[in-house]
């Protein structure tokens, strides 16, 4: 495949090669001297345009010399989905072995969660035993409070137990068919819609108040009187006199 000349396939595929090899025989030592040796055959068919999941399952046998049969990595199914990784900073080009590749995160979840179950019931397990020591020697009404932890208990250890196996349940369907089905998976929690706010009651809008009137220009005081001017005066006087001088 001419795209391919000079190029080399991504270690992420590489890793899923050796562990499709490691299922199929879990006691072969799939060093990364093994690879080495393997590793210009997987070169030459992906540079062909194969993918690393054909070249996983075209082994063949013939032991006997003249019966070819399929080897068991040719039957076995090799899943899309990518299950490990390359060591950290592996470059295309680079071989490694099978104690060199890492788990992809939906394994390493499903071992952890098998593994915490799994102490979990051994933690429980102890205290049982532990239980069963204080029951022996105590009174008839502290072994009956006793006895209700240790129902308690044995209910939680049934409970991790159950864990721990529909966890180890569900690896092994994620290996085999490279799927998980939606039993044993947590439902998740349903949130509840959001109840949306009635929109308030609209305020009534404010009236205007009426425009103050123009302060009216301040009254001006009536003048006074004026005087009589001093001629007018002195002529009243006169006609006063004149009365008086019959007399």
């Amino acid at each position: 495949m001419k795209s391919r000349e000079g190029k080399y396939p991504p270690p992420d595929e590489l890793a899923m090669l050796i562990r499709h090899w490691k299922a199929v025989w879990p006691n072969a030592q799939i060093t990364r001297d093994a690879m080495q040796k393997l590793y210009p055959y997987i070169l030459a068919k992906w540079r062909e345009g194969w993918n690393l999941s054909q070249i996983a399952g075209t082994a063949c046998s013939c032991n006997d010399g003249a019966n070819i049969a399929p080897s068991p990595a040719a039957l076995k199914f090799v899943p899309k989905r990518r299950l490990s990784l390359s060591p950290t900073g592996a470059v295309p080009g680079q071989t490694f072995g099978s104690d060199e590749i890492r788990d992809a995160g939906s394994v390493s979840r499903l071992k952890l969660q098998a593994e915490i179950a799994e102490l979990k019931a051994k933690s429980i397990g102890t205290e049982i035993e532990i239980l069963y020591r204080r029951m022996s020697g105590a009174t008839e009404s502290v072994r009956a409070k006793l006895e209700e932890q240790r129902q308690r208990l044995v209910s939680q250890l049934d409970q991790q137990k159950k864990q721990a196996e529909a966890a180890t349940a569900r690896l092994a369907e994620l290996e085999s068919t490279g799927r998980l089905s939606a039993v044993g998976r947590k439902p998740k929690a349903k949130k509840e819609p959001v109840q949306k706010a009635e929109p308030a009651t609209p305020k009534p809008a404010r009236q205007k108040r009426p425009a103050k009137a123009a302060n009216p220009a301040p009254a001006v005081p009536a003048a006074a009187p004026s005087s009589p001017p001093a001629d007018s005066m002195a002529a009243v006087e006169d006609q006063i006199a004149k009365l008086y001088e019959d007399d």
